[in-house]
């Protein structure tokens, strides 16, 4: 790591990146502050991040002021910082004084970058360059299988809640069990099971992963479930035969809440101790439980309790881990969009759960990325399919939304195929100079994809808590 006078690296640029860039230019156009930078104050001066090299730097209290005498434009984007005095600036005629040396080092850097500079449009050609540099996988790394869209709960909420209810039969299982083993090129490979509530049709987990297994195949699995059918048989063979290392479980409220919420068909009662102790079972048996918290207006009060019980009842356990999720506005039907008063609302919830779950050992932030984000999700990876129970082959889970690309039983997707899900959306005025845009990509067929400034703010200080976390193993490490 560098470390400057001036300047503490805490995270290099990415290496293509910088290859890619060079060194910052000087076109001999006034200075400007980058349009992908974030700020972070500590206690010992300020944090520095660059979005589209993905350099950290940390720069002392005594230089912050300095700060607002780089560009000589008061362009908005650096506030006042009274952190200390400001260093001397050198004598008249002698070297170089720390502004001028501090300028050019975050000028290199592309912390500073001409006014003159199409920053929006060096983003772009960045991402495009590497997309198209990115190898191709050469086979399938992720299937997520439906092994039915039968629900033993029934979530008002539920995008899936108007499905015709369908369950994969054994001899599909076979064939897709065969239609892996011929795909994966002897790598391992993911499965994701889904549904509908996976467990309802289980006999086709163990089919599939019996003549996994019997093949010498080398697969992991992870669960999208509500955890409500898990008993400890069952995590047993889970573990061992499924190889599953991960479930998603999803919780709504504590108690009567939840079990409203979820309105299970077999009556419920009792429901929210059994899944919790679930979770707990699951977790000691080494799975890792991710507890997905779904919030929007009509649960605020409750989803805030419900956060105060899980760090209660499982905060600092191993393998347990939880996270606010709003309730997804559909980009389709803008009569339904909330507020801004309520968009407020809803996104300091989040932010103040994900603190809430931080400090009570049940998440922690996420480490700063080392490489650019060049795809969104499975949709756009071009090596990861879903899989339905009849056997048809899609991009995404939401498969209502992104069609069919193919089928085990053929025909078989080819590449464009695979690749048929890169589409972006049409980007919105607020792209053009917004600090997070070099890692954001927003894809067409993704239902998912609203953007509005309370959740660019969201994502900004999710951002912001990773450079502290960065910055505090610096300083052990140091």
């Amino acid at each position: 790591m560098e470390h400057t006078s001036f300047l503490t690296q805490i995270i290099p640029p990415a290496r293509m990146v910088r290859l890619l860039l060079g060194e910052g230019r000087d076109s001999g156009a006034p200075l400007v502050w980058s349009s992908f930078l974030l700020r972070q104050p500590t206690e010992e001066g300020l944090l520095l991040y660059n979005t589209l090299t993905l350099e950290l730097l940390h720069l002392p209290a005594a230089l912050v002021p300095e700060l607002e005498t780089l560009t000589g434009e008061a362009d908005g984007r650096v506030p006042s910082l009274q952190a200390g005095p400001a260093a001397s600036t050198g004598a008249e005629g002698g070297a170089p004084s720390p502004r001028r040396e501090l300028r050019e080092q975050l000028r290199k850097k592309w912390f500073l970058v001409p006014a003159d500079l199409d920053q929006h449009k060096t983003a772009l050609e960045l991402r495009k360059t590497l997309q198209d540099m990115e190898p191709p996988a050469g086979y399938l790394k992720k299937y997520t299988v439906f092994t039915t869209t039968a629900c033993n709960a029934r979530c008002f909420y539920c995008y899936e809640k108007d499905w015709t209810p369908r369950s994969m039969g054994p001899e599909t299982a076979d064939r897709l069990a065969e239609y892996m083993l011929s795909h994966s090129g002897g790598h391992r490979f993911q499965i994701d099971w889904f549904g509908g509530e996976p467990l309802v049709n289980l006999g086709v987990i163990d089919r599939i992963c019996a003549r996994l297994r019997g093949a010498g195949a080398d697969y992991r699995s992870h669960m999208v479930s509500n955890g409500y059918l898990f008993d400890p048989a069952l995590i047993a063979r889970a573990a061992e035969l499924w190889r599953l290392e991960q479930v998603q479980i999803t919780l709504d409220g504590v108690g009567e809440t939840y079990e409203r919420i979820k309105n299970y068909k077999t009556g419920g009662e009792g429901a929210f101790r059994r899944v919790t102790e679930n979770i707990a079972a699951l977790a000691a048996a080494g799975i890792r439980v991710h507890v997905r918290m779904n919030f929007d207006l009509h649960n605020l009060a409750q989803i805030e309790e419900l956060a105060d019980w899980l760090v209660a009842r499982f905060g600092g356990t191993p393998g347990v881990a939880a996270y606010p999720v709003p309730l997804f506005e559909d980009p389709e039907d803008p009569a339904a969009w909330h507020s801004d008063e309520e968009r407020d609302r809803l996104c300091a919830a989040e932010l103040d759960m994900r603190a809430r779950m931080e400090a009570g050992g049940l998440r922690r932030s996420l480490p700063l990325p080392r490489e650019p984000d060049l795809r969104m999700c499975m949709a756009d990876s071009g090596c990861m399919i879903t899989v339905l129970p009849d056997g048809k082959i899609g991009l995404c889970q939401n498969y209502d939304r992104s069609g069919f690309i193919g089928s085990i039983d053929g025909p078989e997707p080819d590449e464009a195929g695979l690749c048929s899900g890169r589409a972006l959306r049409e980007e919105i005025p607020a792209c053009a100079d917004c600090p997070i845009y070099p890692g954001c990509i927003r894809l067409k067929l993704c239902p998912t994809q609203i953007c509005y400034p309370q959740r660019r703010r969201v994502r900004e200080e999710v951002k912001k808590r990773s450079m502290l976390m960065e910055w505090k193993r610096h300083q052990k490490q140091d």
